[in-house]
């Protein structure tokens, strides 16, 4: 019997869709552990979480039994962050479809295949985007000609200043890893000039599909949707936007870093890492923890290598320790409970981040899954041969307690 389309759409439905519900969240560590819509709430297209803003001011010792109470309260804000809206599509041709009538289990491998590959850059646009700030600057402008696009790792010149970046500290993020063949990007803040990737060519090159870009060094770059919008508005908040170097007015999920616990513990000094700064902004997060908070510590390739010789030259046993999932890593112990230390390749480059896992919370609207049409089969693309399957993901991260974590950046191995 001949293949029809419900075949392929039930291979779709059976094969893929489990595969990726059960695989994803497990692709990155913060994914895995951080707890789904913990204290939010979602109404119009934001998710809003009430958090304690200040101390309670009726707490009094009195001079003698005679004296006045002082009546006073817990100050409440409401954090709140967007909907960022993740998606992942591939296509299959009617061709492709048909060649295959014989076979039917060569369709379920091809759509396997895609899922599969889909799933995998799918997690690491998640992962990399939960140690970004949500501007999405992934590269940085450093000249064209031809077809060629040169690019470097966003520096302290940049020209958007919502970002604070320092440069290529220890070499770990190549300027061109998060850039990839099909991609809309744009450059300048804003998105001013665009341009679609045809090719990666050299940790520094891309080639794009025009006779140049147009640019100025320092113009930060960004992926942009089908409709070559979004750049600087459209990805998650995630770590380095909770964990921002702002202080006082400054802003984060809208509120004022000056409130109790809002500001975290960050240090900027540009030294080679040492234990004696990570125990000091660990203890510090720690002051502002909760009994029981789970604590991880994530670096990039060189800081990592860099930790487990520190632990080497100081005589203390290279402990591995696990972290819940299966994840292990290099043991860090300050006093205040063992945590583990992880690798985790998108780090941002001279970077060490001390998270307490229990103060972020995924927020989503609903679980990830497929969009399709009310039939049940793959949607065919109008005017095309072929049809499409896209998942969609409504989502972003929120921590309701920045001040519980630590930050350490420009620390070179």
């Amino acid at each position: 019997m001949a293949i029809e389309l419900t075949d392929v759409s039930n291979a779709l439905q059976k094969v893929i869709m489990p595969f990726i519900q059960d695989n994803l969240p497990k692709q990155t560590i913060l994914l895995d552990q951080i707890k789904r819509n913990q204290g939010v709430t979602f109404m119009n297209d934001y998710f809003y979480a009430p958090v304690r803003t200040g101390r309670h001011g009726g707490v009094v010792n009195l001079a003698n039994d005679g004296n006045s109470l002082v009546s006073g309260k817990s100050s409440i804000g409401q954090a709140n962050v967007g909907v960022k809206i993740l998606t992942g599509t591939f296509d299959i041709s009617k061709l492709a479809i048909d060649a295959t009538k014989s076979a039917k289990g060569a369709v379920e491998n091809q759509l396997t295949f895609q899922a599969r590959t889909l799933a995998t850059d799918f997690g690491r646009s998640v992962n990399r985007q939960y140690h970004s700030d949500g501007i999405g600057i992934v590269s940085e402008f450093a000249g064209s000609a031809a077809s060629a696009l040169y690019v470097r790792y966003p520096s302290s010149s940049l020209d958007d200043a919502r970002s604070v970046f320092y440069g290529s500290i220890n070499g770990d993020i190549s300027p061109t890893k998060y850039l990839a063949a099909g991609q809309n990007i744009a450059v300048g803040t804003g998105g001013l000039v665009a341009g679609t990737i045809t090719a990666v060519t050299g940790g520094t090159t891309c080639q794009v599909a025009a006779a140049s870009i147009a640019g100025t060094a320092g113009q930060a770059i960004y992926i942009r949707d089908g409709d070559n919008e979004g750049a600087g508005t459209s990805e998650i908040q995630g770590v380095r936007a909770a964990l921002s170097t702002s202080t006082g007015t400054s802003l984060y999920a809208g509120l004022a870093r000056s409130n109790v616990g809002w500001t975290p513990q960050v240090g900027t000094v540009a030294e080679t890492l040492t234990l004696s700064k990570m125990e000091d902004k660990y203890l510090s997060a720690k002051e502002y923890s909760q009994m029981g908070d789970r604590y991880a510590i994530f670096m990039n390739k060189t800081l990592y290598k860099k930790y487990g010789d520190l632990l080497t030259a100081l005589r203390r046993t290279v402990n591995e320790t696990e972290l819940l999932g299966g994840w292990t890593g290099l043991e860090f112990a300050a006093g205040a409970g063992k945590v583990g230390v992880f690798l985790d390749y998108d780090v941002p480059d001279g970077e060490v981040l001390i998270v307490n896992l229990d103060s972020f919370t995924v927020c989503q609207v609903s679980d990830m899954d497929w969009m399709e049409d009310p039939s049940g089969a793959l949607v065919r693309r109008v005017d095309k041969i072929t049809y499409q399957a896209t998942m969609v993901w409504f989502t972003n991260l929120l921590c309701l307690a920045p001040g519980a974590n630590g930050r350490l950046v420009q620390k070179s191995g």
